[in-house]
């Protein structure tokens, strides 16, 4: 089973319209979220997980990037963008907080 770090942020949709429009890799574009406190476990996970940066809209998780990158900021690309269907309603707050969605797989096995 593969590890996984996930970064929750909370924001708004015109936010991640902006992050899904503008980080085209087929361009060599980017989009980053800044760090004000980096996430001590992306350092520890380095080379050893995925990297995800859910989003949270009005305190509901919408979805996640994959991380590519990061420098001080969480750099990923608008196509690697994860929506998820009935997301976690949380109670909103600033800054980061670490989360992991279990993703539940369709069971293929009933007909």
């Amino acid at each position: 089973m593969e590890k996984i770090v996930g970064i929750l942020i909370f924001t708004n949709q015109e936010v991640l319209d902006h992050k899904l429009r503008d980080g085209k890799s087929s361009e060599g574009n980017y989009c980053f979220w800044e760090m004000g406190r980096f996430p001590k476990r992306i350092e520890e996970a380095e080379g050893q997980a995925e990297i995800r940066l859910y989003i949270a809209i009005k305190g509901k998780v919408k979805g996640y990037f994959i991380v590519h990158d990061w420098e001080g900021d969480l750099e990923f690309y608008s196509e690697s963008w994860h929506p998820i269907d009935n997301g976690e309603q949380l109670k909103p707050s600033q800054g980061f907080r670490y989360y992991n969605h279990m993703e539940v797989k369709p069971n293929s096995s009933q007909e």
